[in-house]
């Protein structure tokens, strides 16, 4: 995250993703959400804030570089006070694909999707926890449902591209195929599952997050084409693709993992990310199923 961003691109390349960069805008999130929240999230102190010297900085080194795609994540990149500025100078450096990961909630405001596309926004990536504001309010923990889909219809009006994403909890797993449908059918893009990350302090990870076999189980009939699978070992539900937008891959990625003696065999370990140390810690071989070759 702290390296340049001719090294960032070259990093990219390497796990064979798109050259891109990559700038964490820190900054009070718009959610509560119960996996997650925390006051260094909620309500970081202001000396906490990405500082505007270090953006500048940063997008000034593009001048030198002439990528044209960059990603934009942190905790609420559109709470940031410099976050259209950053975008102005984002597109001044060359920048004219951006991907932003974001809570949606700024698009349900009159003219901010045009403003945004006009910006260079081209894509968002953004966390969806049900159909209903019932299933997503009780996640997220703020009343937030029509406004991200009144805003999501809006960004979808205005030609940027919707990417979705969900995290498989307790209180996801009984809808996720209902959810991948309605995002699929409503935006036109699948819908990207994930696990949650292990945040001990903030809420019951190993009592609450789903085992591996309940999260292949909740998808079996779902149609491909409308959601993706990310963070998990190759071999849950092995014939779903995989995928999410590269900000949220990239987060979920970055997750502790690592293999169980069991998938030594396996030969899709050297394409799989592994299992979340938190899962394998809790749940052992349990779910896993090493894809072996026809005389394995």
């Amino acid at each position: 995250m702290s390296a340049s961003i001719s090294e960032q691109a070259d990093t990219l390349a390497s796990w064979g993703m798109e050259r891109s960069g990559l700038l964490i805008l820190m900054s009070p999130c718009h959610g509560r959400c119960i996996f997650c929240a925390q006051p260094a999230v909620t309500h970081p102190p202001p000396s906490d804030w990405t500082p505007w010297d270090r953006v500048s900085r940063y997008l000034d080194g593009n001048r030198s570089v002439g990528l044209r795609r960059l990603c934009i994540g942190g905790t609420e990149p559109t709470s940031h006070p410099d976050f259209e500025r950053t975008l102005r100078l984002a597109r001044d450096v060359g920048f004219d694909r951006i991907e932003l990961m974001t809570s949606g909630l700024a698009l349900s405001e009159d003219g901010v999707a045009e403003a945004w596309a006009a910006s260079g926004i081209r894509s968002i990536a953004v966390p969806i926890y049900g159909t209903q504001a019932s299933q997503h309010d009780g996640v997220v923990r703020v009343p937030a449902f029509d406004r991200l889909v009144a805003g999501l219809d809006a960004a979808h009006g205005a030609g940027i591209t919707v990417h979705t994403h969900t995290l498989a909890l307790a209180e996801t797993l009984p809808g996720l195929g209902e959810l991948a449908r309605f995002v699929s059918t409503r935006w036109g893009t699948p819908l990207a599952i994930a696990p949650a990350r292990p945040k001990d302090a903030v809420w019951d990870y190993r009592g609450r997050a789903p085992a591996l076999a309940d999260v292949e189980s909740a998808i079996l009939g779902v149609p491909r084409a409308h959601l993706q699978l990310t963070g998990w070992p190759t071999c849950v539900a092995p014939t779903h693709p995989r995928g999410a937008a590269s900000v949220m891959k990239l987060y979920f990625l970055g997750q502790s993992r690592s293999f169980h003696a069991s998938c030594g065999p396996c030969q899709a370990r050297e394409t799989c990310p592994g299992v979340v140390d938190a899962l394998l810690a809790r749940d052992g071989a349990a779910g896993l199923q090493p894809i072996l070759n026809e005389h394995g």
